[in-house]
């Protein structure tokens, strides 16, 4: 009996000990990752500063995206440009301005995926795109400092023109591309007004439809006439009839881009186009049907032929799960963001094709503080809070951020499949 107790009070001292020295060595090891990061900050903010400067446009940011891929071989990364795309996406099958680095652990584990932007707008950085890559590209150079001591893998990819994302061009091809399989959760930064990490994505699908029907003149003869313009009309009509019957969230909005040539001649020719949105996928295309039926029937009522081609691709809703969410919030204060600072509380509607990534595997985007609240993404304004000598401050909290989470689950496989089920089964439910 003596020596079974013994024995057992071994066993509990080792357990304890264990228990005392793991969380130090973790302490250690994200001490250490965090150091890194502060010591590289100064060369990556130059290579921010020169995405600034660069403000090349979706499917042209050569010199950017080259100069990412130089930086993130000088870590270690095994890295891959040229990808391979679908031809209908991207013009020669060739994405050239994205990449994809790849830098392993110590053994197996979880895969965790960065994801960089680096387009500008015809007025610049000011969407920040340059800060996404200088956050993305800090928080990996930190994390190549500790990977010799954690299991798994780390990818980054390079996601070009995220500006122009309905196209298809940038992350719908590469995730068609395959590019990026093999990840278990994915993470990228925004900068904006605001500290947030559940920002709503709205799904969105295009369509455009084209009325045909038949000319004459308005006053001589107008019963001899089929108005294309009228069967437009009563689209946006049929529309407008549906909205009391449509969840809150849903949005469809349209233009009218052909509507006739003369007044006096009946309209022989009308085109509109239409976005259907909704906070999730099935949602959105439920009402993207109806949107679709109002035109046949606005066709068939002015007696009209309406064609329409389904368009390539959608942008898809984000599937959040509520534990990664929270990991993420606790990195940002970790990362040194003030308890005062909002970062539960979603930024304005949009849409993205970050949407079809965080539909297909665990996202999450830390949007992070660069502007005062009043200043808008996009606007001129803007540009003053993006380029890296304003903005670099809360890059680094995000990077700091972005770096932790991804250690924290790399270090703890079981976390990270808790994160990969939950997604799963909340994607099955969607909509439902």
């Amino acid at each position: 009996m003596g020596a079974v107790s013994f024995k057992g009070m071994r066993l509990v001292r080792v357990a304890a000990l264990v228990a005392a020295v793991f969380p130090a060595l973790v302490w250690a090891d994200e001490q250490a990752l965090l150091a890194a990061i502060d010591a590289k900050s100064g060369a990556v903010k130059e290579v921010s500063q020169k995405i600034f400067e660069f403000r090349e446009l979706g499917q042209q940011e050569f010199k950017s995206s080259q100069l990412v891929m130089d930086e993130l071989r000088k870590l270690g990364f095994k890295v891959e440009g040229n990808l391979k795309v679908p031809e209908d996406l991207v013009k020669g099958g060739i994405a050239r301005t994205a990449f994809r680095a790849e830098l392993a652990g110590k053994g197996p584990g979880p895969t965790v995926t960065v994801m960089l932007e680096y387009d500008a707008l015809p007025n610049g950085h000011s969407c920040g795109h340059n800060l996404i890559s200088g956050s993305g590209l800090l928080a990996v150079a930190g994390l190549a400092e500790v990977m010799k001591d954690l299991p798994g893998r780390l990818l980054v990819i390079g996601t070009p023109d995220e500006e122009r994302g309905s196209l298809g061009g940038g992350k719908i091809a590469l995730l068609e591309g395959k590019h990026f399989d093999g990840s278990d959760v994915v993470l990228i930064t925004h900068p904006g007004s605001t500290w947030s990490v559940d920002k709503p994505l709205l799904a969105m699908k295009r369509a455009t439809f084209v009325f045909k029907g038949k000319a004459a003149h308005a006053a001589a003869a107008p019963e001899q006439g089929i108005n294309a313009l009228d069967a437009a009309i009563q689209t946006f009509n049929g529309i407008n009839a549906l909205r009391q019957h449509l969840r809150q969230d849903v949005r469809i909005h349209g233009i009218i881009k052909k509507g006739g040539d003369a007044v006096n001649v009946v309209p022989a020719l009308a085109e509109v186009e239409f976005a259907a949105r909704a906070l999730d996928t099935p949602t959105m295309l439920d009402a993207y049907g109806k949107l679709i039926n109002a035109a046949k029937a606005a066709a068939m009522a002015a007696g009209a032929t309406m064609e329409y081609t389904p368009p390539r691709t959608a942008l898809l809703s984000p599937v959040m799960v509520p534990e990664y969410l929270a990991l993420v919030r606790k990195n940002i204060r970790q990362a040194g963001v003030p308890a005062g600072e909002v970062i539960n509380d979603p930024a304005p509607l949009g849409s993205s094709d970050l949407g079809n990534v965080g539909h297909a595997y665990p996202t999450v985007n830390i949007m992070f503080k660069v502007a005062p609240e009043k200043v808008a993404l996009h606007e001129d304004a803007m540009l003053n809070y993006t380029v890296p000598s304003a903005g670099w401050p809360a890059t680094v909290q995000a990077a700091k951020a972005m770096a932790l989470t991804a250690h924290d689950l790399l270090n703890d496989p079981a976390l990270t499949k808790r994160i990969v089920d939950k997604f799963k089964a909340m994607k099955a439910s969607e909509g439902k």
